[in-house]
């Protein structure tokens, strides 16, 4: 489990260093639309007066424009938009998945409150580590992140919630998800 922890930490650096903190609303132009998820990793453009202008980089589905996600095969979730919108982000290369369902790489510029933004994401990674741990090994064996895909894994937690087993929710479950998704089994 510390190395997978270890090796996780390692990865992160390299996406530039600079997180979401907690889930974040966002905002063009001044206006909501939608959402960043705790762990994504950003781009920092600018900060000014408490707001930061950020980029996410990802995907998006031809048929589902509602989020960025980290990749076609890893559904991490990076934003969430309240509305389809072609001004929520920018379309970039098409790509085609096994399915042949349509993707494109997409990237967003987004103002988001300079208290969700985050240089180091080890402490968060600590945390959520330490609830997995806590939380979910009281009733059962622990399994270990590996055990499952990034995909998998919302849809578990999801099922432990929906049995009263465990009371997740809010940036606490999607620290968790995200730790969980972060050190999965790679994608075949």
């Amino acid at each position: 489990m510390r190395k997978i922890f270890i090796s996780f930490i390692c990865a992160c650096s390299l996406f530039g260093g600079e997180i979401i903190s907690k889930t974040a609303t966002i905002s063009q132009d001044g206006k909501a639309i939608g959402e960043a998820e705790i762990l994504t990793p950003i781009e920092v453009i600018s900060s000014e007066g408490g707001v930061t202008k950020i980029k996410i980089k990802g995907v998006v589905s031809e048929n589902y424009q509602l989020q960025i996600q980290k990749n076609m095969k890893e559904a991490e979730i990076y934003a969430i938009f309240t509305n389809e919108a072609e001004a929520n982000f920018k379309k970039g290369k098409k790509l085609e998945d096994d399915y042949g369902e349509i993707w494109y790489e997409a990237e967003g510029i987004y103002e988001i409150s300079s208290d969700a933004v985050a240089k180091d994401a080890k402490a968060l990674y600590a945390e959520a580590k330490t609830n997995y741990e806590q939380i979910c090994s009281a009733c059962h064996r622990l399994h270990e992140p590996k055990s499952f895909t990034a995909n998998q894994w919302p849809a578990n937690l999801q099922e432990m919630i929906n049995a009263n087993y465990v009371a997740l929710e809010g940036d606490e479950l999607n620290l968790i998800i995200k730790y969980l998704q972060h050190n999965a089994k790679k994608p075949e």
